[in-house]
C-alpha cells in the first residue's frame, strides 16, 4: 500500500512504552515480537466445550457456527506466503468445510475495495486504515459501503533493520540508510527505528528513499548503493548471506490488518462473518504451533503449488509471532496506531471514528464456540492484543 506524505515531517512520537526492541550485532543477538497477553491455548475448540453433568440438563454447550454462505469469494494483498498460511491450511485441514463454507475462492488485488464495493467480494484481507480511511470517505459522500472489520489477525508490525558486512549499531552514523519508497508506512517505520536506535534520521545518517519494492531495497544494499535498510523479516538470511545480518529485529502492537465483510453481506447471511472467524482462529492457531510448520510448508508447497522460498521459511517464528490467536485486539493500541498513520494517508485525519466501522459481534460468537474470552469488548473500550508473544528462545 502506497500512502501520500503530507509533509515531511516525522510521524507523531509514539511512548516508549507502547514499544519493545532490541538491537545487536545480527540475529543470534534475538528475535522477539511483544508480549500483549498470554497465548491462548491453540487445542481450545468447540469440541472442548463443557458438557453436561450425569443426571443434568442445564450445563453450556457450545456450538460451532454454521455460514449459510457456502462458496466465498476472498481477496488478500499481502506477498508474504507465511502470512497466506493460514487460508490454504484452513483449506487442507478442512476447517472452511467445518463451518459450511465448502469452496474457498482466493484471489489477490493490489487494491480490494472496488470489488468489494461492487458486492464481487465477500471477505477481504484489510489494512485497518485503508478500511477504516476508505468507508469513512464513502460515508461522507452519503454512499457509505458499509465494510467492517470483524477480527484482526495481525496485531503487531515487524521492524526490521539489515545492514552490509561490518556496518554496527556503532558505526552507523554517518553511513547512507535506504528508507522504502517516499510517502510510504516503510519510510515512517524506518525513520521511527532509527529514533528507537538512539539516531536522528535527519541528522545523523545519509537517509535516501528507494524504488520499488522491499527487494528492490535489499538489491541496492547488497550492491553497496546503501549500507543499510528497512527490510522484512525474509530479508534477514539474504543479508547474512553477503556477510552483514540484522542490526534491529523488533515489533510495534499494532492491529494492522483484519477481516473486512459488508454489512449487506452480514445480514443476508447472519451466520457467515462467525464462521469465518471460528474457522479462522482455528486454522491460525495451527500455524502458530512450531510443531506444525514443517507440514504446513508441505501443504502450501505440495498440496497448493506456492513458492515458499528457505529465506521466508527460516523466519516463520517472527510471522507467525504477529498472528493474533483469538482474532481480537486492543482498542488502545489501534488508537495508537491510529495515531502513527494519520499524517501519512490523506484519507485519515485527526478523531476519525474508526469503532464505527468495526463490528465484532461475530467474533464474539466464534470466540465463545471455541471456549475462548470476548474480546475486545462489544463497545471497543477494552481488549487486548493475545497471541503476539516473545520469539527469541
Amino acid at each position: 500500500m502506497v500512502i501520500n506524505q503530507k509533509d515531511g515531517k516525522n510521524p507523531p512520537e509514539i511512548s516508549r512504552r507502547r514499544f519493545i526492541t532490541v538491537a545487536g550485532a545480527g540475529i543470534a543477538g534475538g528475535l522477539f515480537m511483544v508480549a500483549c497477553g498470554d497465548d491462548a491455548d491453540p487445542t481450545t475448540t468447540a469440541a472442548a466445550a463443557t458438557t453436561a453433568a450425569p443426571g443434568t440438563t442445564d450445563a453450556p454447550t457450545m456450538t460451532v457456527p454454521q455460514s449459510s454462505l457456502a462458496s466465498v469469494n476472498f481477496d488478500f494483498n499481502t506477498p508474504n506466503v507465511s502470512l497466506q498460511a493460514p487460508y490454504w491450511i484452513g483449506q487442507t485441514k478442512g476447517f472452511f468445510e467445518e463451518v459450511g463454507i465448502e469452496n474457498l475462492n482466493i484471489t489477490s488485488n493490489d487494491d480490494w475495495v472496488p470489488p468489494m464495493a461492487a458486492g464481487s467480494l465477500d471477505v477481504a484481507l484489510a489494512d485497518a486504515t485503508v478500511l477504516f480511511g476508505g468507508e469513512d470517505a464513502s460515508v461522507k459522500l452519503g454512499e457509505p459501503i458499509g465494510m467492517r472489520m470483524t477480527c484482526i489477525n495481525l496485531g503487531a508490525q515487524p521492524l526490521i533493520f539489515i545492514a552490509n558486512e561490518g556496518v554496527t549499531v556503532e558505526n552507523l552514523p554517518g553511513k547512507v540508510v535506504g528508507g522504502a519508497r517516499e510517502g510510504t508506512t516503510n519510510e515512517a517505520l524506518c525513520k521511527y527505528l532509527l529514533g528507537e536506535i538512539g539516531l536522528d534520521w535527519e541528522t545523523d545518517v545519509e537517509f535516501r528513499n528507494l524504488t520499488g519494492g522491499s527487494n528492490d531495497w535489499v538489491t541496492a544494499m547488497l550492491s553497496g548503493q546503501v549500507d543499510a535498510t528497512v527490510a522484512f523479516p525474509r530479508h534477514i538470511a539474504l543479508a547474512e548471506e553477503a556477510g552483514g545480518g540484522a542490526l534491529f529485529v523488533g515489533s510495534r502492537p499494532d492491529p494492522q490488518a483484519g477481516f473486512g465483510i459488508k454489512t449487506s453481506t452480514m445480514e443476508e447471511h447472519p451466520d457467515f462473518a462467525a464462521a469465518w472467524c471460528y474457522a479462522y482462529i482455528k486454522s491460525q492457531q495451527w500455524v502458530k504451533d512450531p510443531a506444525n510448520w514443517d507440514e504446513a510448508r508441505d501443504i502450501i508447497v505440495n498440496e497448493h503449488g506456492l513458492d515458499y522460498p528457505d529465506n521466508t521459511f527460516a523466519v516463520l517464528n517472527i510471522d507467525a509471532g504477529i498472528m493474533t490467536s483469538d482474532l481480537g485486539f486492543s482498542p488502545d493500541a489501534m488508537d495508537g496506531w491510529m495515531e502513527f498513520m494519520t499524517p501519512l494517508d490523506d484519507a485519515l485525519y485527526e478523531g476519525l471514528p474508526w469503532r464505527d466501522y468495526v463490528d465484532v459481534s461475530s467474533l464474539h460468537v466464534a470466540q465463545e464456540a471455541h471456549g475462548l474470552p470476548t474480546n475486545p469488548s462489544l463497545d471497543l473500550s477494552t481488549g487486548e492484543t493475545k497471541g503476539i508473544v516473545d520469539i527469541s528462545a
